[in-house]
């Protein structure tokens, strides 16, 4: 299969293939969730020796696992004699984990530890049938990535100029941030719908979330927010976002909700956010939502980031959390988590409004006629810029320049062989 004549980036055309075919979907898997690196977790969620959370990298099955010595670990969560899943809970704290069918255990290093009627087993060699590991594993400002991949590049190489925009979101006060636990739930879609929709698409917001701006429900802590221009931002790597570009006057990082306890913390600590962020991200530029590519999602707005976990070409089960200033105080942290939860989770106000988008959009993948004819991605295919203050490559707001971005590397990884058709260099 050619992947790259699915992706027309000149034409602005994609084949609806991408969101319902199986043979795609598996490579994929293969390609990669398999290569990339994936979010897991937050270290605010295993703090403590033996703290663990099950998680997913695609559709794997992962344990995410602080040892006893303090290291974080991530293993495939899957018995090395027969398959089972050695762990059953989303959450908790343990020494060991023994497999239900056989009994196998296996320590907090992923060692197998003990075998029951070991003697039968002739010349069984534990050292060699410990849990799998992932083959890197690093953390971004408290979150927690890993990947199968050993000739995958490092974390940083790999997020590039994407950091420098999560830091606004990770890195704004002493202590960075911290989680509660997940939203989760399942969506009839594909999961680059959710991903490519986040990335780059403010077009749909007038349409899709009007009843929302009729209740004056779409605002924020801006006051000048009608002056402030949006761009779309590719980060390289398949990395984008949409931000604003605030006026000199309304200092940001914005936040979603005019919640006057949420207005006056942000004033109170403005002075300690810049010293850390610098000007341009304290007062040129505010992020509103974007993807690390592939699955990861970042609202800024509203204090949320989510995994889009592929459950097959039509399916995905979205995790939606919650993330906090570890400094706030707890009633600070309880308006951010509300502001999250009312706008983006299962019930969410805007979240309704896209899930069904999104559902209907794979449906339009499936149908036998639909699917002969490609979907326009042609809006405001203009030159991108660059802006010295900041990193990556601006385009316009109205525009589908992010969303051919995010395809174009998805093909690039599909088809490559190796890192090195793939990464690319940090700009700036």
């Amino acid at each position: 299969m050619e992947i790259k004549s699915l992706v027309d980036p000149e034409g602005g055309l994609i084949n609806r293939r991408i969101f319902a075919d199986r043979e795609i979907y598996e490579l994929e898997r293969e390609r990669l969730f398999a290569r990339c690196w994936l979010y897991l977790g937050h270290e605010s969620e295993v703090p403590n020796p033996g703290d663990f959370v099950t998680a997913y990298m695609g559709e794997e099955p992962v344990i995410l696992w602080r040892d006893l010595s303090g290291r974080i670990r991530a293993f495939l969560n899957l018995c090395r004699h027969r398959g089972n899943r050695v762990c059953r809970a989303d959450r908790g704290n343990a020494k060991l984990f023994t497999c239900s069918y056989h009994g196998w255990t296996y320590s907090s290093d992923g060692k197998l530890a003990m075998v029951p009627m070991a003697d039968a087993f002739q010349g069984l060699d534990r050292e060699q049938w410990g849990l799998i590991p992932v083959a890197q594993i690093a953390s971004y400002k408290r979150l927690i990535f890993a990947t199968f991949d050993p000739e995958a590049p490092t974390l940083v190489e790999y997020l590039g100029d994407m950091a420098w925009y999560l830091d606004i979101l990770l890195d704004r006060r002493e202590g960075g941030t911290e989680v509660s636990g997940p939203h989760r739930w399942v969506v009839e879609a594909n999961w680059k719908t959710a991903a490519e929709n986040f990335g780059g698409d403010g077009y749909h917001i007038a349409s899709t979330h009007g009843s929302a701006r009729e209740l004056d429900i779409d605002t924020t802590t801006s006051q000048t927010r009608n002056r402030a221009k949006g761009r779309q931002i590719s980060c390289g790597n398949g990395h984008v976002l949409v931000a604003w570009m605030t006026p000199p006057d309304d200092a940001g990082p914005w936040f979603a909700q005019p919640v006057d306890e949420l207005i006056d913390y942000m004033k109170e600590h403005a002075a300690e956010i810049e010293s850390r962020l610098g000007a341009a991200r304290t007062r040129k530029v505010s992020p509103s939502a974007g993807t690390v590519f592939p699955n990861l999602s970042v609202h800024w707005l509203t204090r949320t980031i989510r995994v889009w976990h592929p459950r097959g070409p039509d399916k995905m089960e979205i995790w939606s959390w919650a993330i906090v200033d570890k400094a706030a105080p707890p009633k600070i942290k309880d308006v951010m988590r509300y502001v999250s939860q009312y706008r983006f989770s299962p019930t969410g106000v805007f979240e309704q409004d896209d899930m069904d988008n999104w559902i209907q959009v794979t449906g339009a993948a499936r149908s036998v006629i639909g699917r002969r004819y490609p979907a326009n991605y042609q809006m405001s295919l203009s030159e991108e810029t660059v802006d010295s203050d900041l990193r990556g490559r601006l385009a316009s707001r109205w525009s589908d320049s992010n969303q051919l971005s995010l395809y174009m590397h998805w093909a690039k990884v599909l088809e490559a062989k190796n890192w090195s058709e793939i990464i690319e260099q940090k700009h700036g």
